[in-house]
Order: structure tokens, then sequence, then C-alpha cells
């Protein structure tokens, strides 16, 4: 119940705004990009000022999903299944959006970066300041609140629990999810 009155209140501050609210596992906020230039995959730029879509995941909604499963390997599964559900349903969004013209891509910041090249993302690191390390401290706090085996996990392996920023350009989003995005099942 306390977490369920956290993730409202960060919703509220953080002007985000849910995909498709209880179904889908993406939130998103239309800001203005203040890091370094990034490559996208498919060799387009993001850069400092450019208009993209800062991607969250709703990560109540994926601890009420995740509710009573203690094997890491069906966490990760569920996890790409949800994530392969949400997308067609973020890039219909996207190419719907008012702005979508203007938008360059897809950045998120993010511990849960491994296996999203077969997605399209690109995976770098992030600056090392104290923004990115409270960050850093906040999911690792989360992650041990949520995970079966968080506290375990959070004490072991410092490096496992890199913090690493995500993109995609809009162009590759589009191309791949949204074909897709008429065939959106419900979580």
């Amino acid at each position: 119940m306390l977490w369920g009155i956290w993730d409202t209140l960060y919703h509220r501050c953080t002007r985000l705004q849910y995909v498709d609210k209880g179904r889908n596992i993406f939130r998103y906020v239309l800001l203005r990009y203040q890091g370094e230039l990034l490559i996208t995959a498919d060799q387009q730029e993001i850069g400092p000022g450019d208009l993209i879509l800062k991607l969250h995941i709703h990560n109540y909604l994926l601890a009420k999903l995740f509710y009573g499963i203690n094997n890491d390997v069906k966490l990760a599964l569920l996890l790409r299944r949800y994530s392969q559900q949400s997308l067609p349903q973020l890039a219909k969004l996207l190419a719907e959006h008012p702005r979508a013209r203007e938008v360059k891509g897809i950045v998120g910041t993010t511990l849960l970066y491994r296996g999203v090249e077969p997605f399209g993302f690109s995976v770098s690191d992030v600056p090392i300041n104290w923004f990115f390390r409270y960050k850093r401290w906040y999911l690792k706090l989360m992650l041990s609140i949520l995970h079966p085996e968080g506290r375990k996990r959070v004490r072991k392996g410092q490096q496992d629990l890199a913090l690493k920023r995500v993109y995609i350009s809009k162009d590759e989003l589009l191309r791949r999810y949204l074909p897709a995005a008429s065939e959106v099942k419900v979580l």
C-alpha cells in the first residue's frame, strides 16, 4: 500500500504519462535531452536539446505482476514478454503524438539493461555525477524491496548493478513495432 502511495506521488511530481494505465509496463515524459551525444544502432544522433520521449518502467505495476514469483529466470522471461507486449503500444502512442515529428528518440536509464539490444535499443554508461549516483541508489533500494532476493543481490553484486542508459531512435522504434501495434495484447 505504501509503495502505491509513493508511486502516485512520484507519478505526479515527474509529469509522467501512462502509455496504457495498468496494461503497459512503460510510462514516459516528453522533454529535451540533456546528456552527451548518443549514436543509435541505426546510426541516428540524439544530442543535447533534442526532443525525446524519456522512458520509465512502471515499477509498481511490475511489482504487482511479479508478486509471489521467486525464480530469476521466470522473472526475466516475464519481463521480456511484458516488454514485447508494451513496445508496440509505445510505438503507436508515439506515432499518434502531436509532436511526433519533433521527437528524435526514446531514452531511459535503468539497471535492467541486459538483453535490450534484440529490442533495437543501444546501451551506454551514464556520467558519474550526483544525479546518477542518487538514481542508482534509489533503483537499488527498489530492487532490494521488490525483488525476492533483492537484498542479497544488492549486497553481493555491485558490478551487476551498473546504471546504464538505453536508447533507440524514433524511426527504429516505429519501424520495428508500429506494424505490430494492431496486434497488441493486454497484459
